[in-house]
């Protein structure tokens, strides 16, 4: 699903959220962002999020159980 140039990703079975990858600069690389419990999309740290490869960003979100609490 895009929405305002970003991908969400939603667990299929009952269309939770799972997780936010925006595009960022002109490589391949995405801000990860995870569905809260104040029902929204919010970065992974307070740091200016996580930027990562989206390889590496896909990897990343199959591994950590933040993007999984909600589903």
């Amino acid at each position: 699903y895009e929405d305002k140039g970003a991908y969400h990703l939603y667990l299929l079975e009952t269309e939770a959220p799972v997780a936010r990858l925006k595009p960022v600069g002109s490589r391949d690389e995405v801000r990860l962002g995870y569905w809260s419990h104040r029902r929204k999309w919010e970065d992974i740290d307070d740091m200016g999020g996580c930027v990562l490869p989206l390889d590496q960003a896909l990897d990343h979100i199959a591994e950590n159980s933040i993007f999984w609490t909600w589903t």
